[in-house]
Parts: structure tokens; C-alpha cells; sequence
């Protein structure tokens, strides 16, 4: 997934050759501009924490991305009890095969001016 000018495109790898699938939409705030390596992405391990932000929602495929950290996890839709918003930070705790999503509110960055 590319992010650019406040748009994404989704590309996949075909013969060697990047390959834009798709249309090209407009990007949900709190994704920052770059190169996403979704492809990469791991499948979540039991009784593990992830906390991170939803960077992609594939609703045909029923899955959706989290960056955590320099990583990517994606998750399965229907296995998770609340509904993933990408560009929203939240935490997702696995028991077995059902998970739970908290969402986490980031503080902004204020500047305070004491006198």
C-alpha cells in the first residue's frame, strides 16, 4: 500500500512487476504518507497483546492490517468483537480464537504556555 498526497493505492507483485489494483482512495486521517509492506503481514499469535494503528480494512477479504511497531499483523474480521476504524490506534487482545478491541486515545501534542 503506497500513501501519497492523501490518497492510497493498493499494488500487488505480478511477474516481477508492481501491478495497481483497485481504485485509488482517499486516505483516512492518522495515516501518514509512505510505503506500507501489508504483504508482509503476520497472522497473530494466541493469548498476545498487539497495540498499534489499523492501517488498512480489506472488507471483500474480511481482514484488515495493523502496523505494530516496524510490523504488520492482519486480522480477521469476523474474529474480532468491535469494529476496526483505520487511522484509530487501538489494542487488540487475543484469547483463543475470538479477540477484543480497545480503542486507545492518543493525547495531541498541545503547547502549554506558563507564565
Amino acid at each position: 500500500m503506497i500513501v501519497m498526497n492523501g490518497q492510497k493505492i493498493l499494488q500487488t507483485q505480478n511477474n516481477n512487476e508492481w501491478e495497481t489494483f483497485g481504485t485509488i482512495k482517499k486516505i483516512e486521517e492518522g495515516i501518514k504518507p509512505g510505503v506500507y509492506n501489508i504483504y508482509l503481514a503476520k497472522t497473530p499469535v494466541d493469548k498476545n497483546q498487539y497495540v498499534g494503528k489499523i492501517i488498512h480494512i480489506d472488507k471483500e477479504n474480511a481482514i484488515f492490517y495493523q502496523q505494530v511497531n516496524k510490523d504488520f499483523i492482519v486480522h480477521q474480521l469476523n474474529a474480532v468483537d468491535g469494529k476496526p476504524v483505520a487511522g484509530k490506534d487501538v489494542a487488540i487482545t487475543y484469547d483463543g480464537e475470538k479477540a477484543t478491541l480497545t480503542l486507545i486515545d492518543t493525547p495531541k501534542n498541545k503547547r502549554i504556555l506558563k507564565i
